[in-house]
C-alpha cells in the first residue's frame, strides 16, 4: 500500500483538498501572470498549473535601459516589432489626420515585449488562449481624444479565411437640430457614389487591418507547434481595435502548414481577396444619438479558399459574428445594421501581397 500525500497530514486546510479541486480554481484564474506567479508558492502549485486548459496572457513590454539593439538577434527583434505595430500608427495617421508632430511621439521600442512562447511554456495542458498585446501611444494622453473608429476581426486557418472591417473617420453624438435635416438627406445620400479619394481611403485602411493581421498569425505559429492541444486562440490589442479568431479546424490546418514550411517571413501571406464594401458619407444612428462620417463596412474572403465553415456564411452572418458582444452601446451593432441595407454595395479584389 503506498504511502498517503503528504499534504494529507498538513494542518492548513487548504493543503487536504484534492488536486482535482485546486485544478479547478487555477482552470478559473486565467491570468498567465497570476498563475505564474501561484508556481512559486509550493511544488504542489507548481505540478498541478501547468494542466489548466485555459490562459489569458495580457504580453507585457520589455523596455531595457540599455540599448542592445546592436546584435544580430535584437536586430531581427526589433523589425519584427515594428512590422507589427507600425500599421496601427498608419492607420492612426490616417483616420484621425495627426500631424507629423504628433506621429514623432511613438517610439517603437516602447512596444518592445517579451515572446508569448516563452511565457507559455510551463502551461503544457492549454486548450484555450487568449492574447493581449499592448497598443498604446508613449506617454500620457490628452483627455480630448480623437472621435475616429476603427473594429475589426480576422479568422485564419493556414491563411486569411475572412476579415470584417467597421470604420468610420467620426462618429460623434448627434445634435438635436441637424436630427431633421439628416433624415431628409439620407436617401439622397444612400445614391451617392464614393469619391476617389475616400475609396483609395478605405483600400488604406483595409489593407493596413490585413497586415496587423497578418503579424498576428505570424506571432502564434511557434504558439501552435509547442502545444499540441491548444484548439482556440483569440488575439487582440489594448486599445479593443482588431481582433485575430482562430479555432480547432483552423488551428490543425495551421499546424499542417507549419510542418510542410517553416520559412515564413515577419507575417503570413495574403491570398487573393474578395472584398464587398458599403459606404455612406453620413450615417445617422438614432437609437445610439450618434453619427457616423465616412462610415464604412468591408466584408472579405480569400479566393477559393477559407475552411468550409466560411464558406457556407453569408455575409451577414460574418459580420454579426464578428461584432457580437463588442460592447460599444450598441454603436457598432446598429451601424453594420444600417449599413447593409444600402442601396449600394461595392466589390473590390486584390491580388495576393
Amino acid at each position: 500500500m503506498s504511502p498517503a500525500p503528504e499534504y494529507l497530514d498538513s494542518d492548513n486546510l487548504f493543503d487536504r483538498l484534492p488536486d482535482e479541486i485546486v485544478l479547478s480554481v487555477f482552470d478559473k484564474l486565467h491570468d498567465a501572470k497570476s498563475l505564474c506567479l501561484s508556481m512559486s508558492v509550493c511544488k504542489r502549485f507548481y505540478s498541478i498549473i501547468p494542466q489548466v486548459e485555459e490562459v489569458f496572457l495580457h504580453i507585457p513590454r520589455k523596455k531595457s535601459l540599455v540599448k542592445d539593439s546592436e546584435t544580430p538577434q535584437n536586430f531581427l527583434k526589433n523589425h519584427f516589432v515594428k512590422a507589427l505595430m507600425k500599421p496601427f500608427f498608419f492607420i492612426s495617421q490616417v483616420v484621425k489626420f495627426r500631424s507629423k508632430k504628433e506621429d514623432n511621439d511613438y517610439d517603437y521600442d516602447y512596444y518592445s515585449y517579451h515572446a508569448p512562447n516563452e511565457i507559455l511554456k510551463p502551461f503544457e495542458e492549454i486548450r484555450a488562449l487568449n492574447l493581449r498585446l499592448p497598443c498604446q501611444k508613449k506617454g500620457s494622453t490628452s483627455g480630448k481624444e480623437f472621435n475616429s473608429m476603427l473594429k475589426w476581426k480576422a479568422e485564419f486557418g493556414s491563411q486569411l479565411h475572412s476579415c470584417v472591417m467597421l470604420g468610420a473617420k467620426s462618429c460623434i453624438e448627434k445634435r438635436e437640430n441637424e436630427e431633421k435635416l439628416r433624415e431628409k438627406e439620407e436617401n439622397s445620400r444612400e445614391s451617392e457614389v464614393i469619391a476617389d479619394d475616400e475609396l483609395k481611403l478605405r483600400i488604406v485602411w483595409t489593407i493596413s487591418c490585413l497586415i496587423v493581421a497578418s503579424a498576428r498569425h505570424y506571432l502564434i505559429q511557434e504558439i501552435v507547434k509547442e502545444h499540441k492541444l491548444i484548439d482556440k486562440i483569440v488575439v487582440t490589442d489594448e486599445s479593443d481595435q482588431g481582433k485575430l479568431c482562430m479555432n480547432e479546424e483552423q488551428i490543425e490546418e495551421f499546424r499542417q502548414l507549419n510542418s510542410k514550411d517553416s520559412s515564413l517571413e515577419n507575417r503570413t501571406k495574403l491570398p487573393a481577396l474578395g472584398m464587398k464594401m458599403w459606404y455612406l458619407e453620413k450615417l445617422d444612428l438614432p437609437d445610439s444619438g450618434r453619427t457616423m462620417e465616412g462610415a464604412t463596412l468591408v466584408v472579405i474572403r480569400g479566393v477559393g479558399g477559407g475552411g468550409e465553415a466560411v464558406k457556407t456564411k453569408n455575409d451577414g452572418d460574418l459580420v454579426a459574428d464578428a461584432f457580437e458582444g463588442v460592447g460599444e452601446d450598441k454603436v457598432v451593432e446598429e451601424a453594420v445594421r444600417k449599413l447593409m441595407t444600402t442601396k449600394r454595395c461595392y466589390t473590390l479584389e486584390m491580388n495576393a501581397f
